[in-house]
């Protein structure tokens, strides 16, 4: 009934299926331009946030949306001691590195650092 009088009227109803939100979205320069300034590499930043070296991979070459998520993660490790907090939540958080698995478990705890590793670390 509500759409029948919306369209009577010349007023359209909001479309209840459409996002809350439209971000602006980070490139895969301006995500290189942040980790160069912040000393992150790209698989440093997906150990921390749990996600796949490949995909960061693909936000870098512009081949996949980044999240709007990233934006505010880098947002927030610009804050003094941000990032090194990020690292030890990380470290306390990575229970297994399957790749390493003769590290045991939490192997990033006892002295190992999170940003260990190297681009073709998947």
């Amino acid at each position: 009934m509500n759409q029948i009088m919306s369209m009577l009227l010349g007023t359209t109803m909001p479309r209840t299926n459409m996002p809350r939100f439209e971000y602006a979205r980070m490139n895969g320069n301006e995500l290189h331009e942040t980790f160069t300034e912040l000393g992150m590499p790209p698989y440093g930043f997906a150990r921390i946030f749990g996600v796949k070296p490949d995909t960061v991979k693909k936000w870098l070459r512009g081949e996949q949306d980044i999240p709007p998520w990233v934006y505010v993660a880098l947002s927030l490790l610009y804050v003094d001691g941000a990032l090194g907090a990020a690292r030890q939540a990380a470290a306390e958080h990575i229970k297994r590195d399957n790749k390493r698995p003769a590290m045991g478990e939490f192997p990033y705890l006892e002295g190992g650092d999170i940003m260990e590793g190297s681009d073709d670390d998947d």
